[in-house]
């Protein structure tokens, strides 16, 4: 007996969303209700059914890499059935505001930053109250939304079912700084010692007082008061264009060779390398590897650089970069990632995927999170080559020679 998926035409869009994405052969069709007939069975509970469709494909890791992650899962499900799935407006927008905003404040995806149906599903859901996703209540939502619009539907072709959202996130303001407490302060610290002398004062008083000082300090030309010139507006700077170029593309990612190599005086587990990424003068670039390779197997060693990432301190030490490892599923072993033929590389060549090329961003926006949506994708396979997707890591060398990338051991692991 086929698989049929019966869903209504206007609901259930999440439903149809992972029926999509994971390309199920199950046929769907237009009912009242919705249910899911497999295997002489009938499920009309869309979370049964999601993850029923989802663990007969070839994305059951979208399901949890582990029972740690499935728990969580299922934790997130039940949420999105209790608090998203067939309720009023107002609750939708709090959860929004609330809940998914504060849990997504320092994450990329909802679970270990990386995809999950739990994403796809909550992205269904939300998809009809995309205008409730505000700037200034949600902007964390908004960043995710935008990720998953990106990642999951324009990577997949499913804008026709889920057009793309306009979305700016240069209107993203960044995180409040916190106000911290001074020694001799009340509990709770003092808001108002911090804050500016002008937003103490209600509007009111503040316009009497201004009022004040200008009638004093007015000239008078012939009894009438003299009028004042009106400063000229700046207008806003336009904002940057974007354009279809791939995500990947924007990714600086480079040949290096490690020129020296010390343990950082303030961190036992971070190494300080000096790279050489092609460049005038090596690049500073610390490394959490020394658990897992001495120093002496790290000098004059090929790596491959993340080269446009933000510089960032660690332990007191600035890093212009990071170098890219592949990484056992289960934490076993975290190995440098290198080119097959480092007889054939220098020191710059750039690594690009056949198909998505472009010129790389300068450095990367963290709000546009272009690395958190390629790094999902990047992994190796059962040969140990680097892959974004199903595409290998091409160096581009010299001679015209496309060099693919690798890890030692490390197969079908995830990379960063």
């Amino acid at each position: 007996m086929a698989a049929v998926l019966r869903i209504p035409e206007k609901n259930a869009s999440e439903v149809l969303l992972v029926s999509k994405l994971i390309q199920s052969d199950v046929k769907v069709e237009t009912s009242a209700e919705i249910i899911l007939e497999i295997d002489g069975e009938k499920i009309d509970a869309p979370n049964t059914i999601i993850k029923a469709l989802v663990s007969k494909s070839n994305k059951t890791e979208l399901l949890g890499a582990d029972k740690a992650e499935q728990a969580q899962v299922e934790e997130w499900l039940s949420f999105a059935n209790q608090s998203l799935r067939g309720v009023g407006k107002k609750e939708i927008v709090s959860n929004i505001e609330k809940k998914i905003n504060e849990h997504l404040n320092t994450k990329t995806y909802f679970i270990n930053n990386h995809l999950t149906i739990v994403d796809v599903v909550v992205f269904g859901l939300l998809f009809s109250h995309s205008k409730s996703i505000k700037v200034t209540s949600a902007p964390n939502t908004l960043r995710w939304f935008d990720l998953i619009q990106n990642t999951v539907i324009k990577a997949n072709n499913l804008t026709e079912d889920f057009p793309l959202v306009e979305i700016n996130l240069d209107d993203v303001p960044e995180p409040a700084a916190p106000i911290i407490a001074k020694k001799g302060d009340k509990k709770g610290g003092d808001a108002k010692a911090t804050a500016p002398a002008k937003d103490n004062k209600k509007p009111e008083a503040a316009a009497a007082a201004n009022a004040g000082k200008d009638n004093k300090k007015e000239p008078v030309e012939g009894g009438k008061p003299k009028k004042e010139k009106k400063k000229a507006e700046k207008k806003p700077a336009a904002a940057p264009v974007e354009t279809d170029q791939p995500v990947v593309s924007r990714i600086d990612i480079r040949v290096g060779l490690i020129k020296t190599v010390k343990k950082h005086e303030g961190a036992d587990s971070l190494y300080v390398e000096e790279i050489d990424v092609g460049e005038e003068e090596p690049r500073t670039i610390v490394s959490g590897l020394v658990k897992w390779y001495p120093v002496e197997e790290m000098e004059n060693r090929y790596v491959l650089v993340l080269a446009n990432l933000k510089p960032a301190s660690m332990r007191g030490v600035k890093s212009y970069g990071m170098v890219l490892c592949a990484s056992a599923a289960d934490g076993s072993a975290v190995e440098l990632l290198a080119p097959i033929d480092t007889s054939k590389v220098k020191p710059g060549d750039r690594v690009y995927i056949e198909g998505q090329e472009g010129e790389p961003e300068k450095v990367l926006n963290p709000k546009k999170k272009y690395w958190e949506a390629v790094q999902p994708e990047l992994h190796t396979n059962d040969d140990l080559i680097a892959l974004y997707g199903d595409k290998p890591l091409l160096i581009r060398t010299a001679s015209g020679e496309a060099i693919q990338c690798k890890a030692a051991t490390v197969k079908n692991g995830g990379i960063k």
